[in-house]
């Protein structure tokens, strides 16, 4: 009958060359077995409607050819729970950048603009879903039975304890990211005072430490993709935040003893006026870099502690 021909010979454009003609031999004998059943049940011939119905029930073409090829899949359910993992971390970094470009419209004089600098949410969001489907793809076809069976439970995160979420340290990343545009002079924030009432400017000091405070954010960026990408490697990752913690409470320390780290100026302010609102200034940064240097230490005493305790833990086992 030409439907039952036109089914199996899209069946065997679908089937793979080499054993195409042993595969189809029995799926028509498969067939064949299932149209006397139904032919017995009716107790007549199958009417070309009947036909269509049965192969409708035998299944579209490409279903059954597809049993007979060797991947079926483009991810499998073994690495699966890894692409979505992957997928929600990398989706929710870029999400984060234009959330923070777009409010820097409003912000800055202009120099981030989303639609000029960068091409839509959407077409960024496809583009990373691609990209890293295609890579798990690939992963999935070619490497994915080596790398899921070489892991150690060792490796695992301790029962107890919190760490930090891939949403904490993803936002980090972004405005980390942020700061360093703005800091090398990628963006510039717009100053809400008209210039000719007072005009703020960063003091020397911070030129002096241009490249150390650098340093740290580009150090404290890999160290946070770094956790992201490995996050059962808890006790490294944790000791790597307080010796980033001690860097930045050394470069806030030397920070500290400048004891001027603004510079106001105005031709419409008188003198002394202008010295009290310099002063001010200079007490509130002082303020605020002795608090920051304050909770950074503390900081450093819990998650040292914490980083004691992982080391206790996992020292049993390492033994």
């Amino acid at each position: 009958m030409d439907l039952v021909e036109r089914y199996f010979a899209a069946v065997e454009r679908q089937l793979p060359a080499k054993p195409a003609g042993d595969i189809l031999a029995e799926l028509r004998d498969e067939f064949l077995a299932r149209q006397e059943d139904r032919e017995a049940e009716l107790g007549r011939p199958l009417d070309k409607k009947d036909v269509e119905a049965l192969l409708r029930e035998f299944g579209h073409p490409l279903v059954v050819a597809g049993r007979y090829r060797k991947t079926q899949h483009l991810i499998g359910p073994e690495v699966f729970p890894f692409w979505w993992a992957t997928l929600k971390v990398v989706l929710l970094i870029v999400l984060g950048v234009y959330v923070v470009a777009i409010a820097l419209n409003a912000l800055t004089e202009g120099a981030v603009k989303v639609d000029a600098a960068a091409p839509s949410v959407l077409a960024a969001l496809v583009f990373v879903f691609g990209i890293v489907t295609l890579t798990f793809a690939a992963f999935e076809r070619f490497g994915k039975s080596g790398v899921l069976q070489d892991w150690k439970p060792r490796h695992l995160p301790p029962a107890q304890g919190r760490s930090r979420s891939a949403a904490n340290v993803a936002a980090e990343i972004v405005v980390d990211l942020v700061f360093l545009a703005w800091w090398f002079g990628l963006i510039h924030f717009r100053d809400f005072l008209p210039p000719f009432v007072l005009r703020v400017d960063l003091a020397p000091v911070w030129e002096a430490w241009r490249w150390p405070i650098a340093a740290y954010y580009a150090v404290e960026i890999a160290a946070n993709a770094y956790a992201l990408a490995r996050p059962s490697q808890v006790q490294l990752n944790m000791g790597v935040l307080i010796a980033r913690y001690i860097a930045g409470l050394a470069i806030l320390i030397g920070l500290l003893q400048a004891g001027h780290w603004l510079v106001v100026s105005s031709t419409r302010i008188p003198v002394a006026v202008l010295a009290k609102i310099q002063a001010n200034f200079d007490l509130g940064f002082r303020v605020g870099i002795g608090m920051t240097v304050l909770g950074i230490g503390i900081a450093i005493g819990i998650y040292g502690r914490r980083w004691l305790r992982l080391r206790q833990a996992e020292a049993p086992l390492a033994a």
